[in-house]
């Protein structure tokens, strides 16, 4: 499984929600929120997880494009993490 994470501003929330529950191929995913530093400034932020079975780089790539524009940002992060995962 691959483990993406993307990091961004926390705000226009629903919207971001849309555009993951929007996709077909994330069955779920995982909002968590947390505080960022970007340039020296301090802001809400949120840690997005997602588990995928193979490799959507260039899918994840796009959607932080989108939330990208959506919040008006000058940077999305996102990384990719090869990991062993359950369901139980």
């Amino acid at each position: 499984m691959i483990k993406y994470t993307i990091y961004t501003e926390d705000k226009n929330r629903k919207d971001i929600e849309k555009i993951f529950d929007n996709s077909l191929f994330i069955k779920g995913y995982t909002l968590i929120e947390t505080i960022g530093k970007w340039k020296g400034i301090t802001e809400k932020a949120l840690k997005i997880e997602i588990l995928l079975q193979k490799n959507y780089h260039h899918q994840i790539k796009s959607i932080c494009q989108k939330i990208k524009r959506q919040n008006k940002q000058e940077a999305v992060l996102f990384t990719a993490q090869e990991v062993e995962s359950y369901f139980v």
